[in-house]
């Protein structure tokens, strides 16, 4: 039953961001905005809804090779089903991780593609496409408010029907023959479907749906980036923040739906949202009127719109196209990186050259190789002849360091499978050293072939008799090398947290000194208890003596535990900051000390007469060893209590987190290096 109402609780926290209910809630009280809003975007999108209707099918899309139109429609069901996947699975926020030169260099391919896919139209009627052209060219300088596109598709219209009888307009140029000549009649775009298509599936064969899923996926990917594009705009010009998920689920669910019925995927446009926001619109109402006059149009004036010469519709997408194209990128090329623009260049040649699926397969590939790339050239500086950010050493510290051959390597950035090859290389070229501190605070994160190279060093450093010690290690990297068995091999005592005992600690290590205890060596990780649920302490002592006995660290389960009692009436063993540390003079199984950690669930009452609360617990096994005993309980005692070691066992994840916290803290010399 709890099992259900988990999953239950995930399951609504899951989808809370989508708010299915709200979709059917709308704000009316910007009415009037939203209608001028709707009918001006819609007056804009028009002309573009026609010409890119006419291009996708009878242009040459890509489902051509496969299929035709059909194949076409396929590829956008495909596309509105990944689109859905992305926002089902909260990828949103991912798709703006495409690489602009992948980006720029797929838009400026496009708009080279549509515009030259129109010089066959634009041929029809030169003339009339001229001065559809000239007019969207012109109409901004007048008003920018002025829909250019439906103004210059107006004229070109008005020109071409009324003076048709006049053989200047019609003159058209064949590309074969190289020769001018006038046409009999100005080919217009003809009649246009006045009702909705039934519902239908593409009828194609089941291998050409599967041909056509990688083309859906490229439409799904550049539908996701343009329309995320958008509502950034959109953020920016309304102060508001859009969600990425919800957006893509909406066009997925549109762009799915649509080619049931003969429609093609779409986006969202930066120039029709601008439009619509310049002119009023506040809510979603305004893209609904701005559909629904699309489909009274279509509904209702094909007549009118049957008359359109194909030569205007070129024009208005020729302008279109040249709008597209991002030129600011293109004059960057000389100050900016050289693999940038290689990638962007690539991009653009291969999206006009060869198709555009193999356009964002290479481009990807190319920036993940570019990015592989850069990240593989790992910051590593010797601090013994350099000094780094982090620390600087003065000269009597890297001279003691040089005198014991100790080296420091301050290592940057993340340690994964394109900067292994660097870091052993580096490594194996200093190798006349006897111990190897490794400052790795800076790495982020690290991933197998990382922690493989690591090992590697590891083996081959303890083969020739050398140590490595590990400074600065950040939790993520932690459980990564925990999980591969890598801190198992370079030794939980070779873990220190800070730069100054590490120094300290090679120093010994070179001069033949004893080696610095631990306490970690006192804790086995199976002694190590967390979120222990107990009611009262003598319930907490019972529970720690059981798992000793269990674990066989202490012969007899009941002698110890009566000695931990006897021990605690004497005085309650809290040293203060909710730590508290019971210890009976029992010994252990193997006649060492032997410590358990446990952190209780809740706050348990250590002190009935003061009150005091312990959050946190060391039950010590004496053993026979005084020294090793007095070791442990000063180590206790002096860091358990500072906040930095407290506030990070009150929070680690797990009993390898809280075993490599323990392995840092140290019974220290007193000598310290100066630096």
């Amino acid at each position: 039953m709890e099992s259900d109402t988990g999953s239950s609780s995930f399951v609504k926290e899951y989808f809370k961001e989508f708010e299915f209910r709200s979709i059917l809630q709308f704000d009316f009280s910007h009415l009037k905005q939203d209608l001028i809003g709707g009918l001006t975007s819609a007056i804009v999108a028009l002309p573009l809804a026609l010409g890119f209707g006419l291009l996708s099918y009878n242009g040459n899309p890509q489902g051509a090779d496969y299929g035709g139109v059909e194949a076409l429609l396929a590829a956008c069901i495909i596309a509105g089903m990944f689109q859905i996947g992305f926002g089902l699975l909260k990828l949103g926020k991912y798709v703006s991780l495409v690489p602009y030169p992948v980006i720029v260099g797929f838009t400026n391919g496009i708009a080279i593609l549509i515009f030259t896919q129109q010089f066959k139209t634009f041929n029809t009627a030169p003339i009339i496409a001229v001065i559809t052209m000239a007019v969207i060219y012109v109409a901004p300088k007048i008003n920018k408010n002025l829909p250019r596109s439906l103004i210059g598709l107006l004229v070109g219209t008005i020109v071409a029907y009324y003076f048709s009888s006049l053989d200047f307009f019609k003159l058209q140029f064949n590309a074969e023959l190289q020769s001018v000549s006038a046409a009999e009649i100005i080919k217009t775009i003809g009649a246009i479907p006045s009702s909705f298509q039934t519902p239908s599936l593409p009828a194609i064969s089941w291998e050409t749906w599967q041909k056509c899923v990688p083309a859906g996926f490229t439409i799904s990917l550049l539908g996701a980036i343009e329309t995320l594009l958008a509502s950034v705009v959109a953020d920016n010009a309304t102060n508001t923040r859009h969600n990425s998920n919800k957006e893509l689920m909406g066009q997925g669910i549109a762009n799915f739906t649509a080619p049931f019925f003969g429609g093609v995927a779409g986006t969202g446009a930066i120039v029709r949202t601008m439009v619509n926001i310049r002119s009023g619109a506040k809510t979603k109402l305004s893209g609904i009127i701005h559909g629904l006059i699309l489909v009274v149009v279509m509904l209702f004036l094909g007549g009118l719109a049957s008359h359109i010469p194909l030569a205007a519709l070129a024009g208005v997408l020729m302008m279109t196209a040249i709008g597209m194209f991002e030129t600011e990128p293109i004059k960057l090329i000389p100050k900016a990186p050289l693999p940038d623009s290689v990638v962007m260049l690539t991009t653009i040649a291969i999206t006009v050259f060869v198709d555009l699926i193999t356009a964002v397969e290479v481009g990807m590939v190319m920036a993940a190789f570019l990015f592989v790339h850069r990240m593989s050239e790992l910051g590593m500086v010797t601090q013994n002849d350099f000094g780094s950010a982090s620390v600087q050493l003065d000269e009597e510290t890297r001279t003691k360091l040089n005198d014991h051959k100790i080296v420091i390597f301050d290592i940057e950035g993340p340690l994964f499978f394109g900067a292994a090859k660097t870091f052993v290389d580096r490594l194996e070229n200093n190798f006349d050293f006897k111990v190897v501190i490794l400052d790795i605070e800076n790495v982020p994160i690290i991933d197998t072939t990382g922690a493989v190279a690591l090992e590697n060093i590891v083996d081959r450093l303890y083969k020739d008799n050398k140590r490595l010690l590990i400074v600065g290690l950040r939790p993520r990297v932690r459980e990564i090398l925990y999980n591969l068995g890598v801190s198992q091999k370079i030794g939980i005592g070779n873990f220190v947290p800070t730069m100054d005992e590490a120094i300290q600690y090679a120093l010994d290590i070179s001069q033949g000194k004893i080696e610095h205890p631990h306490l970690a060596s006192f804790v086995p990780e199976k002694l190590i208890i967390l979120d222990l649920d107990a009611s009262s302490k003598y319930e907490l002592f019972a529970k720690l003596a059981n798992q000793a006995y269990k674990a066989g660290v202490v012969a007899n389960k009941s002698e110890f535990l009566q000695s931990i009692i006897d021990r605690e009436e004497q005085i309650p063993t809290i040293i203060g900051k909710k730590v508290a540390v019971p210890h009976g003079r029992v010994g252990s199984e193997g006649k060492e000390v032997v410590v358990l950690f446990a952190r209780v669930k809740k706050e348990i009452v250590y002190n009935e007469q003061t009150g005091d609360t312990v959050k946190l617990i060391f039950m010590v096994s004496t053993g026979t060893n005084e020294k090793e005993y007095l070791n442990a309980l000063r180590m206790i005692a002096v860091n358990v209590k500072s906040d930095s070691v407290y506030n990070r066992l009150l929070t680690a994840k797990d009993q390898s987190e809280v075993h490599h916290i323990l392995s840092e803290i140290k019974v220290q010399t007193e000598s310290r290096p100066k630096h």
